[in-house]
């Protein structure tokens, strides 16, 4: 039996999506992977520092349109469809998924706006302050995040979706009406993706002081008001290459028109956000894992022990059957919870979170299974940073910890089914 390379099963992909899935591997190869492997060794600090490779690659991004996936060309965007974004998406994560998701959230304020009218909860005048501006930017110095999480609250913020799992609690981040303006108060955790890079925001805030968390509202905003500071950038053990950091809000007064939903809606909005935030990480995890097994199925044809490849010996090539039928499976499920929600919010219904919750988990506890037998395959090798399976198998981990999943996963996983 020979050994199992990359296939794609869908044979009905056109000439088109191939072409743009090849391009995006190819820029993955030449940019991310190499510029990811650089990021990993810098300090947090020289991540985002004037100058650092980083910005370069988001300025390469967006030429390419990957900061744009979404929204019709009308507005600027690429117009992709969602099969042709998952391959995209996954390419990207393939070369280097810390700088996937730098590209992934960069586009969250200007897809919020976008999606928000879809769903008939938007106004036409934020679509065209904050989503038309980001789709027409080329340079890549529009970058957004998702300021949800707070130092004490992780996957509390997120319980909105079923109220009877929400902790009673108060949140870190307080929003108070006065008159045309919200003023904001409080911080959001160190682990906001993209807060010390990012120009705008979808900002969760908890209205009014002494109230709980469900008591909520979301703000679409710029990160330039007088009274937004930033702490330092994250020392993290795996997915160097993406920047988290704290937000903090000192009476930063908000005009009305950013607050986007309010509590009657928040519900109903997170599902659906959720659904397709979590459908992006099982993309992601996706990547990280094809990367993982494709380095050490070279790896084990260049080795030679016993007088042979290791390739050829019978333990490791079971090894190498497992990380492959993984693979595959984290493919199919991944994308197809990504294509269904997708399609379905585009179409202005609901998508179906409790399928990403399972693409999520899933895909990221594959990718660390495989990111683990690729390190043990290379040995010696594995433990050394001369081999990026040794980065892959620190991103695998902070990928299962990432946005709370172990928690999320107890606290509503086990709720869906």
């Amino acid at each position: 039996m020979g050994l199992l390379g990359y296939l794609d099963y869908d044979l009905t992909l056109t000439d088109e999506q191939c072409q743009l899935r090849d391009a995006a591997r190819e820029f993955a190869a030449r940019v991310l992977r190499p510029t990811g492997i650089l990021l990993d060794a810098l300090p947090p600090e020289a991540v985002v520092a004037a100058g650092s490779p980083l910005f370069s690659v988001l300025r390469q991004a967006a030429e390419l349109g990957y900061t744009r996936l979404g929204g019709s060309p009308e507005i600027g965007g690429m117009g992709l469809p969602p099969l042709t974004r998952y391959l995209v998406l996954e390419e990207l994560a393939w070369g280097s998924v810390g700088l996937a998701g730098v590209i992934f959230f960069s586009t969250v304020p200007a897809d919020v706006a976008l999606g928000l009218q879809n769903l008939g909860l938007g106004s036409r005048e934020l679509v065209d302050e904050l989503a038309l501006p980001a789709y027409a930017c080329t340079d890549g110095s529009i970058r957004g995040c998702w300021a949800v999480t707070e130092p004490d609250h992780g996957s509390d913020s997120l319980a909105i979706v079923r109220p009877d799992l929400s902790a009673r609690v108060g949140g870190q981040l307080v929003a108070r009406r006065d008159g045309d303006v919200w003023i904001l108060n409080g911080q959001k955790s160190a682990w906001v993706s993209n807060a010390p890079l990012a120009t705008h925001a979808m900002v969760n805030a908890q209205i009014d002081a002494g109230g709980t968390l469900d008591n909520g509202g979301v703000f679409l905003m710029p990160l330039d008001l007088p009274g937004i500071t930033r702490g330092r950038p994250l020392d993290k053990h795996g997915m160097r290459a993406l920047p988290q950091g704290e937000l903090f809000f000192d009476d930063v007064r908000v005009p009305a028109r950013y607050m986007v939903l309010g509590s009657e809606m928040l519900s109903f909005y997170m599902e659906n956000h959720l659904a397709m935030f979590n459908a992006g990480v099982g993309c992601i995890a996706t990547g990280l894992a094809r990367a993982a097994y494709e380095a050490a199925l070279a790896y084990s044809k260049e080795r030679v022990q016993g007088g042979r490849p290791i390739c050829e010996h019978q333990s490791v090539r079971a090894r190498l059957f497992r990380m492959f039928s993984l693979v595959q499976a984290c493919r199919t499920l991944s994308r197809g919870v990504w294509v269904h929600n997708l399609t379905q919010l585009e179409r202005g219904q609901s998508a179906r979170l409790e399928h990403s919750i399972a693409s999520k988990v899933f895909t990221t506890q594959a990718a660390l299974e495989v990111a683990t037998l690729a390190v043990q395959l290379h040995g010696g090798n594995g433990m050394t940073k001369e081999y990026p399976v040794e980065m892959f198998l620190r991103d695998a981990t902070a990928l299962t910890i990432a946005d709370g999943e172990n928690a999320f996963l107890a606290q509503l996983g086990a709720a869906f089914l």
